[in-house]
């Protein structure tokens, strides 16, 4: 239970790696803990992901199963920035293909997570988080730092 509390949004093969226990021990337990409603699941894709019963509203989890994904989590980390960011700029940041970033774009956006508004003296749009995520973005980034995790990975470029 500490470890889904202070783990949030973790699922059932991290728990038993971290944790050095079998998996089906570790899924006996959770389902304990979800019996005993001490914990809630959170089905998006192909992971349960767990956190403390009534601890997080529907968008946190959300939000916080996306951070936890590696490409999506460094979109978001990357988005939590006072600046809204180009297609190309973020691509390029993130050093993936226009074309990955398009299919992640598409599933954030269709998640209700990020917008592209049009900008004055810009072409196009840029990409750029709806304004209640970003402090659960922000939140969860600096719980993550200050825990003493390492930050994730965006790597920063000029230009």
């Amino acid at each position: 239970m500490a470890y889904i509390l202070s783990n949030p949004g973790v699922y059932l093969r991290e728990i038993g790696e971290d944790l050095g226990l079998a998996m089906g021990v570790v899924q006996y337990h959770t389902w304990v803990l979800m019996r005993n409603g001490e914990i809630e699941e959170c089905k998006k894709g192909r992971y349960r992901r767990f956190f403390g019963a009534g601890k997080y509203e529907e968008e946190e989890r959300i939000v916080i199963s996306l951070l936890r994904q590696g490409t999506t989590g460094r979109i978001l980390t990357a988005l939590s920035g006072n600046e809204p960011l180009t297609h190309m700029r973020l691509a390029k940041i993130l050093g993936i293909s226009s074309q990955a970033l398009t299919w992640q774009m598409k599933r954030l956006k269709d998640a209700g997570i990020v917008e592209t508004p049009a900008f004055p003296g810009r072409q196009g749009g840029a990409y750029c988080l709806l304004d209640s995520v970003v402090p659960i973005v922000r939140s969860q980034i600096n719980q993550k730092v200050s825990a003493g995790a390492r930050p994730l990975p965006v790597p920063s470029i000029t230009s």
